[in-house]
């Protein structure tokens, strides 16, 4: 997959800007507590990032199908650059919240884009282990762009991180400006966007593999909305550790990620997709179901990097079963995952603290996790021949 000079590109630039992205969250939350001192504007911050994907994900993605994807990258790209320059320039609230909000719905045109892309570039057989550089890129962003961004803030002020986010933006945009992309003539069939729209989730809906993973992300992202949610709780509350604790347990659910990642782009290959895929969803679930029973911290180190595993294991297999679908209709598939996802997390983050102190830490993990667990082995069980490129 490296022989094509577009693929080495696309990973470096993701990588990129997966470390901006970081950065660029650590300098918004402290540019919003110093002007606030309130928590409850930094929650509303964290939420404007998933808003826009509840919405604008579908959608999105039915007008990457009938553009070209290259551009869409490029300008989505350099749109998100001037954004993050123009935050050093003001102290107001509603204009920080807004450009963030702008940038989100920006990236909701990025993310199908690059991700039908994908599939065009690499050869069929090693999409998954692409998928699996993609998932340890986004892996090593999360381990190393807060420190970069903390290091920033320190030596030259929030201002200094900002400018930096925006380096992380026009770089790809110009380094895929410059690539030489199989050239997709854009989806204009369909007729209207509404019939466009149409014949995407038509396609969603009469494709068992696309549909059951696209239940499996959705169910496995709500529960890991969940965990961050109700992690910091456990910590605390069930084994005596506070925050020092918590950051731990999500640093072994990264170390988990990391090796999933690895493992999957190795080993993957070997296995019918959608039950790959099925099996890392039961494994998360498994960990989500018992992370309120552990008394041990280092009980909960073990299980949150099995959670770790299972989501990467779950993910980039979806992944690779929705970039199998037609080329026409990828952009819609990769937008309605989009949406789901986001729409998954926003709900577990927004409502797992209030069930959990109406009924308990426990039911809420357990009720979750039962759930990740059934749909897991529902998709397992049903599924048949291998079908829509090994799913």
């Amino acid at each position: 997959m490296f022989k094509n000079k577009a693929f080495p590109v696309l990973l470096a630039s993701e990588a990129l800007s997966l470390i901006g992205d970081r950065i660029l969250a650590v300098a918004l939350i402290v540019l919003v507590y110093d002007l606030t001192a309130s928590a409850v504007t930094v929650s509303i911050l964290m939420m404007l990032k998933a808003i826009p994907s509840l919405f604008l994900g579908s959608v999105a993605g039915t007008l990457v199908d009938r553009m070209n994807r290259k551009w869409v990258m490029v300008f989505s790209n350099l749109a998100q650059g001037v954004l993050v320059l123009m935050i050093p320039f003001t102290d107001t609230l509603l204009v920080v919240y807004g450009i963030y909000l702008l940038m989100s719905v920006v990236n909701q045109f990025f993310i199908p884009a690059r991700a039908a892309t994908l599939p065009g570039i690499v050869p069929a057989q090693s999409l998954m282990a692409a998928n699996s550089l993609f998932s340890i890129a986004y892996v090593g962003a999360i381990a190393i762009g807060p420190m970069i961004g903390g290091f920033l803030i320190e030596a030259a002020g929030t201002d200094a991180a900002f400018f930096a986010d925006s380096i992380s933006f026009f770089i790809p945009a110009i380094a895929v400006a410059f690539l030489a992309l199989p050239q997709v003539k854009p989806d204009t069939r369909s007729g209207s966007f509404s019939d466009a729209f149409r014949a995407g989730l038509a396609y969603i809906g009469e494709t068992g593999p696309v549909r059951q993973a696209l239940i499996l992300t959705t169910l496995v992202y709500m529960g890991i909305g969940t965990i961050s949610v109700l992690g910091i709780v456990i910590a605390d509350k069930v084994l005596g550790t506070g925050a020092g604790g918590y950051g731990m347990m999500m640093s072994s659910m990264g170390v988990g990620m990391l090796v999933g990642a690895i493992l999957t782009g190795k080993f993957g290959k070997r296995f019918q997709r959608i039950k790959l895929a099925s099996t890392g969803a039961i494994l998360a679930g498994c960990s989500i179901t018992a992370l309120p029973f552990v008394s041990s911290l280092y009980v909960a180190f073990g299980v949150n990097f099995l959670l770790g595993m299972g989501m990467v294991a779950s993910q980039t297999t979806a992944y690779t079963i929705f970039q199998s679908a037609p080329e026409a209709l990828r952009g819609r598939v990769m937008g309605a995952a989009q949406s789901l996802m986001g729409a998954a997390s926003f709900l577990a983050m927004g409502l797992a603290g209030f069930v959990a102190e109406w009924f308990g830490i426990l039911p809420v993990l357990v009720g979750i996790g039962c759930l990740v667990i059934a749909a897991g082995l529902f998709v397992v069980t049903r599924s048949g021949p291998q079908s829509v490129s090994n799913a």
